[in-house]
């Protein structure tokens, strides 16, 4: 197995982490080794007191998708791991237990995490990046939902998450035509947050959010991003009741107060995770 599938970068006061895909010879076609290489990064990650994960691929691709040859059992699997996925009952326990897992964990991670977009971003990365909760690509970024190209459907959560991102009408546009979409067109469908027309005002665009988001209560940022999360399509009494459950619990915390007592005396709160 590959240990350079996927890089982890941490700038210079561990803040920011970055997560890169970097099977460059190989478009970051998704196969075993950078599928592991993201879970135990996305673990890793974690662990730490990083602010905000920011997941991206090359400079002029994010990822091409699945690995062909991976779905298809013609990759190498010297640990046994993968079963024969032309079974249906293999392909399922395999992507239920296995795959999705990985995606879930981006969900699941008390840290807003920003998928980084540049050039293309089919299949199975494009699904990849709806599991991230912002979203912001160039203009000449390419989405590319084409499983139904290949008589597939989406199957690691493009279907539920794209429809929660973007409603029915929308979602049956994008998969069942498996048409192309630019940059500007997934802003416009609210595929992504904001678009730029260079790498450089990409760069502009995700330093504002990730100053914004260092400006929030960590604490309160990761639970916000759960209930809003685990809230969604609920019942409204249910949402409130968890609502209100989260913050008797921040209520209790140092860095309430200090994010309290800094919006009193106009300064900038110092975040301790307590």
């Amino acid at each position: 197995m590959s240990e350079n599938a996927v890089l982890i970068e941490e700038n210079e006061d561990k803040t920011i982490t970055t997560i890169k895909m970097n099977r460059l010879d190989k478009k970051n076609a998704m196969n075993y080794d950078l599928m592991v290489g993201l879970q135990k990064a996305i673990d890793k990650v974690e662990r730490t007191n990083a602010r905000v994960v920011i997941i991206t691929g090359g400079d002029d691709f994010f990822s091409s998708g699945i690995d062909l040859n991976f779905l298809t059992g013609q990759e190498k699997d010297p640990e046994g791991v993968i079963p024969d996925l032309r079974i249906p009952r293999n392909f399922r326990y395999f992507a239920n237990t296995w795959i999705h897992p990985i995606f879930t964990k981006i969900e699941k991670m008390e840290k807003p995490v920003i998928a980084k977009i540049n050039g293309y971003c089919y299949g199975m990365a494009f699904e990849l990046a709806l599991a991230c909760d912002f979203r912001f690509c160039t203009d000449s970024a390419e989405f590319h939902m084409l499983e139904s190209k290949i008589s597939m459907n989406p199957d690691v959560g493009g279907t539920i998450r794209l429809t929660r991102l973007v409603g029915i009408q929308n979602t049956k546009d994008i998969i069942l035509t498996g048409r192309k979409l630019d940059g500007t067109e997934a802003y416009r469908l609210g595929v992504v947050n904001r678009v730029a027309k260079s790498h450089e005002e990409l760069d502009s665009i995700i330093k504002m959010y990730t100053d914004e988001l260092m400006t929030s209560g960590p604490l309160a940022v990761g639970l916000a991003k759960k209930l809003i999360d685990d809230c969604y399509g609920k019942d409204t009494a249910f949402g409130l009741e968890l609502e209100t459950l989260v913050s008797s619990q921040l209520l209790q915390t140092k860095d309430a107060t200090a994010g309290a007592l800094a919006r009193l005396q106009k300064t900038k709160p110092k975040w301790r995770w307590k």
